[in-house]
């Protein structure tokens, strides 16, 4: 009830900000979201899982503010990787509702990564949320846990991992996984290739 009522003021702020300000982007971000919601509860979640979810794509979407959108209840384009976010309560991303950009963004990092594809996961033994790599670019890593990835991509393909700290490490060649003891906090970003 919580979290309903705290989505449900955030949504009312958002609104009152665009008639305020006279901006359409911010009402089309409630538009969205209410969109994205009703799309989940279509897909068969409960009011509380639906509004959950979307508090979690909203979190994801302010970390990765300009290098992300929202194409499905559970999904986050960004430009060249998919982020796949779990229902609240649940161990992997399942599909939820239409994708609505390219053929990549399907859940490929769903169980284990597809060939050609890197997959870095939020929790140990490949769970959690997921980014799916499939681009060569820089990727910005928005978790604190530990966590896990694997690299599928074409033979002797090297991701590096830049850190905090200014400095990196080349990963090993394709196809190589860490299943755990991954510590994302560190870690800035990856480049996947």
């Amino acid at each position: 009830m919580r979290s309903r009522s705290v989505a449900l003021v955030g949504a009312a702020m958002t609104t009152l900000l665009a008639v305020v300000t006279g901006t359409a982007g911010a009402s089309a971000a409630v538009g969205d979201r209410t969109a994205f919601v009703a799309e989940s509860r279509a897909a068969g979640l409960s009011t509380e899982q639906a509004v959950g979810l979307q508090d979690k794509v909203d979190a994801y979407l302010a970390k990765l503010a300009g290098h992300a959108t929202q194409v499905a209840p559970n999904q986050v384009d960004l430009g060249g990787a998919v982020l796949n976010v779990t229902v609240p309560g649940e161990k992997q991303p399942r599909p939820l509702g239409e994708v609505t950009t390219n053929e990549y963004n399907s859940p490929y990092c769903i169980g284990r990564a597809d060939y050609l594809f890197f997959c870095a996961y939020q929790y140990e033994d490949f769970r959690g949320d997921n980014i799916g790599m499939y681009r060569c670019d820089y990727y910005v890593i928005p978790w604190y846990t530990r966590g896990s990835w694997e690299n599928s991509q074409t033979e002797g393909t090297r991701p590096r991992t830049y850190f905090l700290d200014g400095s990196s490490w080349l990963m090993p060649p394709a196809h190589s996984e860490q299943a755990r003891n991954v510590n994302w906090a560190p870690v800035l970003r990856i480049r996947n290739c």
